[in-house]
């Protein structure tokens, strides 16, 4: 609905409205035959907006209006019952309407106030009073402003007031009526805001403080510059999928990477496998130019499964030495040429592939003078016996001059050049040349098919090997359609290896060097615990607690704590790796007591980390309080700007669930504009959906199907792009969101829109003592009224979306909130 036809429907509506006058129509008719009409066909409202005939205590009111953030009720009178109005169309105050419109404003106060809403609309079908009825700012509701519609031809010759008044559309960007705007939110505090110590730090014993460089040097290894394609790196880290059953079966199930059953794709979960069958592929024809070179390989599998890992282990570790030695190869990174243009600069990608192979394989001397003219002998015979046979029987010098000048020009076009330095390979060397494109799949499909052509017209012109690594979801949507349909290949679907097992491999790979490196740790420690005490830690204890660690990390007991690293970070091994080492030098850890017990324990050197606690260490650092702008744990419940609804980030995250959970991981996607619409059409402001969907964006709690650029997401972006929640997305909806733990950090950096909930929270709430211990009764207090108001601030969110998508607030309770208190007070002999 626009505006446009929304006057052309008033203006039909006008037109029939001459046939009612003659009617005496009652309520439940003004209602019907005009109100409805009104609202729905001309203002663009839904029925999933409206509740008819709604009880309260003093009576029945006709109609309640809901959008997220807004709620109105309409009382609808008889259409001879005429209100007393100013002549025109204006803005006037309550008071002035009401002695002689008391009783249908009183009557709509008492059903607002029963109902807990401010706003309402008296109408009789033709003249209309718009308003804020309910005050709770301590300001007289009187002197609150009205606008008054005397007429449907007042209302046709302001339609443009009108629309934007009542109207769905106008009331989602308006957020309300509006006349009424430019009202600021009424209130709106922090718990942290009125903490003194918000800014401080965590005061850490000193031999916490003296731990922490040695923690710094060992885990900065893992951020030194380890190139992905370093042998030894690849040797010891890679993870290979043995098609291992999965213990974590809901999550695994959701994000598990299983290929569609299509035939020409081979499902390689089986890392031996897959690369028996390449290396099949590979050297499955005779090295000649009489034979068509193997077909293109294509690469696919999700984000994140590991592409680029297994391209460099197959190379580098499975393929036999023979078919290395026969098949050089160069590794092309697509990133490197992506300049946010659709056009790939192919002579620039020769180029490079030539430099590389000239770098690589120096023995070939594919660079030199005399292989150059083995590479474009045959135009050089047909020169000599052409164009060039008198300079070469009587002029050598300018023969020699013609023979440069003509390799100079060959060697100007570099993917002419590559084209013929390849079939030189495998015309005089039986060689085949294997070009690897990667990481085209980090972008849209348009660039990767600029990859594919490019790819493919080496295989076939150069007689090239080629590998494309391309995201699934595209390749099984475009595989019948150009340019894949117009070249036979070789598909390979590369299943993502247990996340778990990469982190262990890659933590594993950085302990095992302290084993060989003493300077890592060069003496012994010193210094004060928590309790008080001066100990002294040697070097050899350090070490086994660091060694320890690679064991216990990932037993079964700090399941938890991996499956947080798994989920939260996956596909950024990187970031999993780094939220441990954040761990280990949060203020909050106590690594002095972990390595006293691997100390004193030695029939069971294996460490427990409690989730709660690592989710504190991590999400607190070094602060006494929790603050979401700095903190690696994300609030869901913090509104965007100029919004106050906690929940709509989280409808988000149920919506795409729903969609993972209903499609699979294949159809886990949605276009942008379709989500938007819903909830749009739920009644949520078009810029506030938008400003959500970029936090979630930002905190990759839902993903896109391509890279995006620094995107404003005031309106819908031009360039067309799908989401969906990722795998953090998923494990935040369905596990740490429900969790006493998370609640406790969030809460006090979460804006509170209810002053007396406020008030109560600040009241129970606990303060830290500078070793950042709080009082436990207390905590779980402030919790539960958190949740209490949470709980109501759910009441005033529209019903269709509680209908389609359940409660939040239950779901918290339901999935761990409930169980987390329980188990505390039980511990605390509180129950």
């Amino acid at each position: 609905m626009n505006i446009d036809s929304a006057r052309e429907k008033f203006l039909l509506f006008l037109q029939n409205y001459e046939e009612y006058k003659t009617c005496d129509f009652s309520e439940s008719d003004t209602r019907s035959k005009v109100i409805d009409k009104l609202f729905i066909d001309i203002l663009g409202w839904s029925e999933s907006n409206i509740q008819r005939e709604g009880h309260v205590d003093c009576g029945y009111y006709d109609y309640r209006f809901s959008i997220p953030g807004f709620y109105m009720l309409v009382e609808a009178k008889k259409q001879f019952l005429d209100f007393v109005l100013p002549i025109k169309t204006k803005i006037v105050s309550i008071n002035t309407l009401l002695s002689e419109n008391r009783d249908v404003i009183q009557q709509i106060r008492n059903y607002l106030s029963d109902e807990g809403i401010d706003y309402g609309i008296i109408t009789n079908g033709k003249q209309f009073i718009i308003g804020q009825f309910i005050n709770h700012n301590g300001t007289l509701w009187k002197q609150n402003k009205c606008l008054v519609f005397n007429g449907l031809d007042e209302i046709k010759e302001n339609f443009i007031t009108f629309y934007n008044n009542l109207s769905k559309e106008g009331i989602i960007e308006n957020g309300g009526f509006k006349f009424l705007q430019n009202k600021e939110i009424e209130f709106s505090k922090k718990i942290i805001e009125t903490l003194v110590d918000r800014e401080k730090e965590i005061v850490r014993n000193s031999i916490s403080t003296n731990l922490t460089p040695i923690i710094e040097t060992i885990f900065g290894e893992i951020f030194s510059d380890i190139k992905e394609d370093d042998a030894e790196f690849i040797k010891e880290c890679f993870v290979e999928n043995k098609e291992t059953i999965k213990n974590r079966a809901e999550l695994n199930g959701l994000f598990s990477d299983t290929p569609p059953f299509l035939s020409e794709v081979v499902g390689a979960q089986n890392h031996d496998s897959i690369s028996q069958q390449i290396n099949a592929e590979i050297t499955s024809s005779n090295v000649s130019l009489k034979m068509a070179p193997p077909k293109p390989v294509i690469i696919v599998g999700s984000k994140g499964a590991g592409k680029t890992t297994f391209i460099n282990f197959l190379f580098k570790n499975k393929l036999p030495n023979d078919t290395i030695n026969r098949y050089p190869y160069v590794y092309v990174d697509f990133i490197k040429y992506y300049k946010n243009s659709k056009n790939v600069d192919t002579e620039k990608i020769s180029e490079d592939i030539l430099n590389s192979l000239y770098e690589q394989y120096p023995f070939l001397e594919l660079d030199t003078y005399k292989v150059l003219k083995r590479i474009y002998i045959h135009e050089i015979n047909r020169n000599d016996r052409g164009i060039w046979s008198v300079y070469k029987e009587k002029n050598q010098l300018v023969y020699v001059d013609k023979l440069n000048s003509f390799i100079e020009e060959k060697f100007k076009h570099k993917e002419l050049h590559l084209e013929e330095l390849s079939k030189y390979l495998v015309r005089e060397r039986q060689m085949r040349l294997i070009v690897i494109i990667d990481n085209a799949d980090q972008f849209d499909m348009e660039t990767q098919e600029s990859a594919f052509l490019f790819a493919s017209s080496l295989n076939r012109r150069a007689f090239c090997g080629v590998f494309v690594s391309l995201r699934e979801g595209y390749y099984y949507k475009w595989r019948n359609l150009p340019p894949f349909n117009a070249f036979e290949s070789n598909v390979y679907h590369v299943t993502a290896p247990k996340y778990s097992e990469v982190l262990q491999k890659r933590i594993s790979y950085t302990l095992k060097k302290i084993e060989f490196d003493s300077s890592v740790i060069e003496r012994n420690v010193t210094g004060v615990n928590q309790v008080g005490y001066k100990i002294e830690m040697e070097t050899q204890n350090i070490k086994e607690f660091f060694l320890s660690l690679q064991n216990s990390l990932f037993d079964n007991s700090n399941e938890l704590i991996v499956d947080f690293l798994n989920y939260s970070t996956f596909p950024n091994t990187r970031e999993g790796l780094r939220l441990f080492k954040l761990f280990l030098i949060s203020g909050y850890t106590d690594v002095s007591e972990y390595i006293m017990r691997v100390r004193f324990n030695r029939d069971n050197h294996k460490i427990t980390i409690p989730i709660h606690e690592f989710v504190k260490s991590i999400g607190l650092h070094n602060k006494l309080y929790y603050n979401h702008e700095i903190s690696v744990i994300p609030n869901l419940f913090y509104p965007c700007n100029e919004s106050s609804n906690h929940f709509l980030k989280i409808w988000i995250l149920k919506y795409l669930s729903n969609k993972l959970k209903s499609g699979g991981n294949v159809n886990k996607y949605d276009s942008l504009s379709d989500l938007a619409n819903c909830f749009i059409n739920y009644g949520y402001k078009t810029d506030i959906i938008y400003k959500e969907l970029e936090l979630l964006l930002k905190l990759e709690l839902i993903e896109t199907d391509e890279i995006l650029t620094d995107i404003k997401w005031v309106n819908l972006p031009e360039k067309v792009f799908n989401v969906c929640i990722s795998a953090k997305g998923y494990y935040y909806l369905n596990e740490v969101m429900n969790r006493f733990y998370y609640f406790e950090l969030v809460l006090q950096d979460t804006p509170i829109f209810d002053e007396v909930f406020f008030n109560n929270m600040c009241q129970v709430f606990p303060h830290c003592t500078e070793n950042g211990k709080r009082n436990m009764n207390n905590r779980i207090e402030t919790v539960e009224c958190f949740m209490r108001y949470l709980g109501e601030q759910e009441n005033h969110e529209p019903r269709v979306v509680l209908n389609q998508l359940g409660s939040i607030v239950q779901d918290i309770k339901n999935k761990g909130m409930d169980a987390d208190i329980r188990n505390i007070k039980d511990k605390m002999g509180l129950s």
